[in-house]
């Protein structure tokens, strides 16, 4: 097990697919015309179960944090990411990504 900065016990698989998700989305290109956008991936977290990826949309006060299940891959989140409206009114939403509700 690997520690977190908040102290919780991160298993170091759960550390591994965290870095390996950041990768693959980093980068990206979402959209078409005038509402494509780059991926930059700010941060990476977990509580354990769920990995959670913080993601600006190209614009410095414009992100969205990803809550992606043990399920998901980074073309599950591609996929969610492609169909966020670009002019939301909540500038720091969070976008469940094959998690149950």
């Amino acid at each position: 097990m690997v520690a977190s900065s908040c102290s919780v016990p991160v298993r170091h698989e759960t550390v591994k697919r965290g870095q390996s998700l950041a990768s693959a989305l980093d980068l990206q290109t979402v959209g078409t015309g005038a509402d494509r956008w780059t991926v930059h991936v700010l941060g990476v977290h977990s509580d354990g179960g769920t990995l959670w990826i913080q993601i600006a949309m190209g614009l410095a006060d414009d992100s969205v944090t990803l809550k992606l299940s043990s399920r998901a891959t980074a073309r599950h989140a591609l996929a969610a990411l492609a169909v966020l409206p670009r002019e939301r009114s909540d500038r720091n939403q969070i976008v469940p990504v094959m998690c149950s509700v």
